[in-house]
């Protein structure tokens, strides 16, 4: 029996390692298989690709894995790693060129903003596909994560984000709610859970948790008991001070959204009642709190390309990326400012993602609001370019979603597994609130 590791695999019966590689520097690549008895040396892999082509040298080895536990293996037969189908000479557009920086040098946080651009900016297939050979290399390409958000506070905002049905200063047909009892909750948890998603996560729309101690009160202890249920568990409750950080901490949370929504410079045409420093100083309570950092932004608001570099590029160069960045396609609300907002077009996603997947190759990438208006082939390219987490669930928030079946489905259909959770203190984190730019 064999199993098999992308483009390394292993044989029980003898006890070989069995590696495609390439051969290059001979007019044209070449495929070859060998066989080494595990502990190779770069001696015997030499002689052994000597036997099927003569005239390799060992510069010309090129290792087509680069998964994390191979690399002490490509180091020891001082081979250079490399993954795909890609060699330098095939593209010479900026996501080829950074995109085998990040392979070669890992994640960077001193992203220049035209860098980022430039690779925004590539051929969309060329981005995709280097968004995918980057994805392969960062990723268990096949693994999705699936997650559940849940409004546990509905409506009565005082905030005017323009995007938001929740807003108490728009006429949606959203009514303000009182908080969830934690029978409701944790029966909408267990009911999440069974359905096959690994991290629950929870929504109020509060501007912050200021002078709501009884509330915030309740809300730790729903995070206790989701948490000893076995899940990951993610919240998204306005702004929060470092004490209600740490307090979350220690309850169990895996995972805070906050969302920066747009880039700075466009950010006062979405949202005035809140800053964008306001915004980045959260996170900054939540990452010094040891919580794993959610955040991304919403496409369709009416911004511009530049803008959507700009919001890629201040997430990019953050001390630390954050575990997970939501990619929200607007859900354009009636009553709400953005009602008349065109529809984010599949490209517009893809191209998102993919430079998203090359400048953070570690984060979770969320295919999140918007999602239920893409067919399953478009949702394919999303997860191809680079996205591996969604929203699964019949809502988010307040606006319609994918159900669990249809789901489940998509993950047949596509070859997709779910990704478990983990709860090591680098788990990957959840989502959002910027999901209430879909929540209806």
């Amino acid at each position: 029996e064999k199993k098999r590791h992308r483009f390394v695999s292993y044989d029980q019966s003898s006890s070989h390692l069995c590696i495609w590689l390439s051969v290059v520097g001979l007019g044209s690549s070449a495929e070859v298989s060998t066989r080494l008895k595990p502990t190779p040396t770069v001696l015997n892999l030499h002689c052994a690709l000597l036997s099927i082509r003569p005239g390799v040298t060992k510069k010309m080895i090129l290792i087509r894995s680069i998964r994390p536990n191979w690399r002490s293996f490509s180091s020891m037969l001082d081979l250079q790693p490399r993954s795909f189908y890609y060699s330098s000479s095939s593209s010479s557009s900026a996501a080829a060129a950074e995109a085998e920086r990040t392979i070669r040098e890992g994640p960077r946080n001193d992203w220049k903003r035209e860098e980022i651009k430039n690779v925004y900016d590539s051929p969309l297939l060329d981005l995709l596909f280097h968004g995918a050979q980057v994805h392969r290399h960062a990723q268990n390409f096949r693994e999705v994560q699936q997650c559940t958000l849940l409004s546990i506070k509905t409506g009565g905002c005082s905030e005017d984000c323009s995007y938001c049905p929740q807003s108490s200063r728009y006429n949606t047909g959203v009514n303000a709610q009182k908080l969830m009892s934690k029978d409701a909750v944790l029966e909408a948890a267990q009911k999440a859970k069974e359905a096959g998603s690994t991290r629950f996560c929870m929504g109020a729309a509060w501007r912050d948790t200021k002078g709501r101690k009884t509330n915030f009160n309740q809300i730790l202890e729903y995070v206790k008991q989701i948490r000893g249920m076995g899940m990951e568990v993610c919240c998204t409750l306005g702004m929060i001070e470092q004490q209600q950080a740490l307090e979350l901490k220690k309850a169990g949370l895996t995972a805070y959204n906050h969302n920066l929504d747009t880039s700075r410079e466009f950010y006062p045409n979405v949202i005035t009642t809140r800053t964008y420093d306001e915004r980045l100083e959260t996170i900054k309570h939540v990452r010094e709190a040891g919580i794993n950092v959610c955040s991304g932004g919403i496409i369709g608001l009416g911004e511009a390309e530049e803008d959507r570099v700009g919001l890629l590029h201040t997430l990019a160069t953050l001390p630390s990326h954050p575990e997970s960045v939501p990619i929200n396609a607007l859900v354009a609300v009636k009553g709400t400012p953005l009602e008349d907002q065109k529809a984010v077009e599949i490209w517009e996603m893809i191209r998102m993602i993919a430079t998203a997947r090359i400048t953070m190759p570690k984060a979770m990438v969320r295919l999140s609001a918007g999602r239920v208006k893409f067919s399953v082939p478009e949702q394919a390219l999303c997860f191809l370019a680079g996205a591996n987490s969604i929203f699964t669930g019949e809502k988010l928030l307040t606006t319609p979603n994918n159900d669990f079946d249809a789901d489940q489905s998509m993950f047949k259909l596509l070859g997709l597994i779910p990704k478990p959770p983990s709860f090591s203190d680098e788990a990957e984190p959840c989502e959002e609130e910027a999901v209430s730019s879909s929540a209806a």
